[in-house]
């Protein structure tokens, strides 16, 4: 089997993908895996396994310049796009979203490869609505997503693929290993760019109420792009000198993280939102508002509304240090949003899509 992966921008979009990958790899030893980069992605850190690379980027909201500048790169990367696949000779295609899943779906389709696509989101993005009729099989995450897809025989509602780690690693033991002494673990990020409306809101966390609490550790990942202006701003509040906080860039080993919290503190990005269905844990989600059609506060508020999340948004940010101390000290709230957010896990779905990828191959 011959698989090839497309789809990038934020580790929303490369994880899944990663994730499929380890599933066929894991169950075909003798499989041949690549990933269709873009050329500054973050998936050019985070996947280990052969990489092409095209130019490409998203569309402008608004009509400019630069978008003639991107269509132009369109048309390039689907010529490199086609380039490649005739290099590599997949069995499939599958793209998991995001700008750079258009091109390369796009090309295997001309060629007359087989393509899948895998939405994540409550409102598929605009890539995947586009792609519908050019695919094979659409992949989904929400149920709710399927009503924007006109060919309902194509979908299949797997739920997200999951990394390995999120349903295996155990609280304590992994609190024992990474020596985590705190009672309670409280972990916060903005997703693999960071988000400053949430670091910002770290900090405050950290100064009304981390500090005075010395039973509770603060794991805070703040992006590449604000992680030594977060750590000036540590440094000039002498916070760097507490011992229940931790500062990092991007948390590479989710799964063990994710296992020792009490409360994750997230944006509300699909991915996000099963790894903390696939750990049972309390969340808070603060969707983004710079995304296409609001997606995220969608996401969020399909948990809200099953008691699976808190959800905060932009302009009521300032009240999350009441709402993270009232959540510590509340061990029946906590645990039942943990048990309600484990019921949107779908522990089948790496198996469910390695199935489908096979009997489409099979029927070439």
């Amino acid at each position: 089997m011959r698989v090839l992966f497309c789809g990038g921008g934020t580790a929303g979009h490369v994880n899944p993908a990663i994730a499929i990958a380890q599933t066929i790899m894991r169950n075909s030893s003798d499989s041949k895996v690549a990933y269709v980069a873009t050329m500054n992605g973050i998936e050019n850190s985070l996947v280990d396994f052969k990489k092409y690379h095209i130019d490409i980027r998203g569309m402008k909201r608004r009509i400019s310049i630069e978008n003639v500048k991107t269509l132009f790169l369109l048309m390039d990367a689907i010529k490199k796009s086609k380039q490649i696949i005739k290099e590599f000779h997949p069995d499939i295609i599958v793209g998991t979203g995001g700008y750079a899943t258009y091109p390369v779906i796009y090309a295997g389709h001309k060629l007359g490869v087989k393509t899948v696509i895998h939405e994540s989101n409550a409102l598929p993005g605009k890539a995947t609505k586009m792609l519908q009729k050019k695919v094979d099989k659409i992949f989904t995450n929400f149920k709710q997503s399927e009503r924007f897809f006109k060919d309902k025989n194509k979908i299949i509602n797997t739920g997200n693929p999951l990394r390995y780690g999120f349903e295996t690693y155990d609280k304590q033991k992994t609190k024992l290993k990474l020596n985590v002494n705190e009672k309670y673990v409280v972990v916060c990020y903005g997703g693999s760019l960071g988000a400053r409306r949430i670091n910002e809101s770290a900090i405050d966390i950290i100064d009304n109420f981390i500090r005075y609490s010395p039973n509770v550790r603060f794991i805070w990942s703040s992006g590449k792009r604000d992680y030594y202006d977060m750590k000036k701003i540590l440094v000039e509040k002498r916070f760097d000198k507490l011992s229940n906080v931790e500062l990092h860039d991007y948390i590479y080993n989710m799964p063990e993280i994710m296992a020792m919290a009490d409360i994750v503190i997230s944006r509300a990005g699909a991915m996000s939102i099963s790894e903390l269905a696939a750990s049972g844990k309390c969340a808070i989600l603060i969707p983004s508002p710079n995304v296409a059609d609001n997606h995220q506060y969608e996401n969020a508020r399909v948990l809200e509304e099953n008691g699976a999340a808190m959800l905060i948004t932009e302009d009521r940010i300032y009240t999350i240090t009441d709402v993270v101390r009232d959540l510590v000290s509340d061990d029946a709230m906590r645990l039942s949003m943990e048990k309600e957010i484990s019921k949107f896990h779908k522990a089948s779905a790496n198996k469910i899509i390695y199935q489908e990828i096979n009997n489409l191959i099979s029927r070439r």
